[in-house]
Order: C-alpha cells, then structure tokens, then sequence
C-alpha cells in the first residue's frame, strides 16, 4: 500500500482529520439516553436532532464543493474544521434541546466541508491507478472514528458525563486543524478558477451521476439507521448495559474497515462496477431487516453485514462518480459532493421515519420498514447504461 503514496505525512493528516470528524458525527447520538434523561427527552428528540444534523450537512454539500472549486480542498477542510471544533464544545454547555440542535446543525455543515474536498486531497496523493485504494482508506478512517464515537463515547460518556464527552470530541477536532493547517500543503492555484455556469449545470443535472447517487443514498440511509439509533434502541428497548450497547454498533465499524482495502482494490480491478453495486445496496436492504428480529444477536449480525454492505457501496458509488466525464477536472470535488449531498437529503428523512414508527408502533416494524426503503431506494441504479455508469 506504502508504494502507492506520494505525500504519506499529508495522507496520515487526512485520515487523523477524519476521523475526529467521525467522533464528532457520533459524539451526540452515542450518549443519547442520557441526554434524553436530561432533558426529558425520548427516541423522538434523537430523531429530530439526527434530522437537522443531517439536513446540516446536505445543504451544504455544494456550497462546500464550490468553495472547494474556487479557493481550494485544503481551504474547504479548514472551514470544516473550525466549525465542527468550536460547535461541539458549545454544544457541551447547552440545557435546552432547541440550542442543541441547532448547534448540532452547525456540525453537519461543519461536516459538509469534509467528504468531498477530503476525497479529492488522499487521491491527490495517491498514484494513478490506486484511487479506489485512497477512497476505501478514507472511507475506513471515518469508519474508525465511529467505532471511537460510538463504543468509546457511550462508555466515556457513562463515566465522566455526556457534556464532558462532547466537549471532548470539539477539543479533538481543534487539535486535527492544527495539523491540517501545518501539514497539508497550500493548494496550487488558488483562486484562479472561474466557476462556468454552463459546466455547474452540467454536474446538477448530468442524469448518470444523479442515478449513481442512489449508491451513496443507500449507504448513508442503512448506515446511518444502525449508527444513529442501534445504541439507543438496546438499551431503551432490548435493556442492555451501556458497554454492549456501545460495543454492537462497533462491530459494524470494525468490519466496514477490515473490508475497505479489500473493497478498494476490487473497484481498481472490477469490469462490472454496476453489477456490483447493485448486489451490495441490495445486501445493505437485508442487513437492516435483520435488526427487525428483535435480538441481540440479530442486531450484531444485522451490523455484520451492514458494515461491509455499505462500505462498498460507497467505494463503488464514489469512484463510478468520479469516472462520469463533466465539467474540468478542478470540479471533481464539487462532482463528489454534490451526489454525496443528494445522498444525505435521502439520510435527513429516515430518522424522522424510524424514530416516528419505533414510538408510534415498535422498533422491529421501523427496522423492516428501514429495510424496504433501502431496497426502493436501489432500484434507480439499474437504468444506469452501461458498466462505467456513461
């Protein structure tokens, strides 16, 4: 892997940058139940403050590409940065859930500034013919992070606190832009690119790359079920401690990582990306229905499943992004972003959906009807054209 890289001290940069950015996705929904106990709340104040953490990041999805295009992805990452760093700590000293969820929706647009410009920066990095590689590593750098910002943080949260916790998490996150601003080299060129609205239209409404999208909608929408709720549903519902609760959710994470190198050198050497994608949402559909068996052990192997599901999904849903001919190549991120950001408007729904249907209902119906939102939402990617996605 070392023979592919040609900046390993600005590589191992973005991966410490990303995954702090994990634990700060995390920080909140890991210790939930006690911020529920509170402030009085249930799974329905999870589910409003997921939404708008989300909705956070999707909205700014193309202003963070933009940006990107124009001044830079290592300005994109600093922007990012210092607004998810500053936001959680403040959200460590709030007493209301309205002040906390919208400061949590700063994160998300904090967040916004990260994927895109992020991808870009590591496959600079890498050699030609090794970008795949670079997106998997990135991807299991965020993956890591979770694992950190769900089991560590439930369990870190138990013992000193939910807002010590989270304030944690912003400290972190001003340390990681710190290395950025000294590590990562300036951006070449900046400043010297127009934005072109007729190139800017071709990217929204170029047709393969809006079907293509629907790979990172089922990423995020499955993922993000399990991520976001898996530790408050065990432990309101199933009555387990705080440590399995923590624990299960991570294994998710542990095996998306094992499998993104793998997952990475399959989109380099795959003739049939299509094809697999395809599989790979269709497995994500079925990994979150399991969760609607109402176990332990249903939910371990529902995240099982889930964690390399998604992963290669989003692999395979990046790079086929990235391999659809638009505009200049200095637009690949905002390409990235823009498909990235279609994907988290899907995610902002669901939380509102599942936590809707878990307290109105039960928590297995919210799992099975995740479960066949995930499989509708795959559909669109069979009317891709060809293998290539042109």
């Amino acid at each position: 892997m070392f023979r592919n890289l040609e900046n390993r001290g600005a590589v191992a940069t973005l991966i410490a940058l990303q995954f702090v950015c994990a634990i700060n996705w995390y920080s909140v929904s890991s210790v939930f139940s006690l911020i529920a106990a509170d402030f009085h709340q249930n799974v329905s104040g999870l589910g409003l403050v997921t939404s708008t953490f989300v909705l956070g990041v999707a909205l700014f999805q193309l202003p963070a590409g933009l940006i990107a295009a124009r001044y830079g992805p290592k300005q994109a990452l600093t922007i990012g940065m210092t607004l998810i760093s500053v936001s959680s700590i403040l959200v460590g000293l709030v007493d209301q859930l309205f002040s906390l969820t919208v400061l949590r929706f700063v994160v998300g647009v904090g967040e916004a500034f990260i994927f895109g410009p992020g991808v870009i920066l590591i496959i600079r990095y890498f050699r030609k013919g090794a970008e795949g590689l670079g997106i998997g590593i990135f991807g299991a750098a965020f993956d890591l992070g979770g694992i950190v910002g769900i089991s560590g943080w439930t369990i870190l949260g138990t013992v000193a606190g939910w807002r010590l916790s989270v304030i944690g998490a912003g400290v972190l996150g001003l340390i990681s832009l710190a290395l950025l601003l000294l590590l990562i080299p300036d951006d070449p060129a900046v400043g010297s690119l127009s934005i072109r609205p007729s190139e800017l239209k071709e990217i929204i409404l170029n047709r393969p790359l809006l079907i293509v999208s629907a790979g990172l909608v089922v990423s995020q929408v499955a993922f993000g079920l399990n991520t976001y709720f898996m530790v408050y549903y065990l432990e309101e519902s199933l009555k387990t401690g705080a440590v399995i609760a923590g624990l299960i959710p991570g294994f998710t994470m542990v095996t998306s990582i094992a499998f993104s190198p793998f997952v990475g050198n399959a989109f380099d050497r795959s003739p049939r990306p299509k094809t697999i994608l395809i599989a790979l949402c269709l497995t994500a559909a079925g990994a979150v229905t399991i969760a609607a068996l109402n176990s332990v052990y249903a939910a371990l192997l529902s995240g099982l499943v889930l964690g390399v599901a998604t992963q290669g999904a989003y692999v395979f849903g990046v790079g086929i992004g990235r391999s659809i001919g638009s505009a200049r190549s200095e637009y690949a991120a905002l390409g990235i972003s823009w498909i990235n950001g279609i994907a988290l408007f899907g995610g902002v729904v669901m939380p509102l959906v599942f936590s809707a249907v878990a307290a109105g209902y039960s928590y297995p119906l919210a799992w099975a009807v995740g479960g066949a939102v995930v499989a509708g939402i795959s559909l669109p990617i069979f009317r891709l054209r060809s293998e290539a996605g042109t």
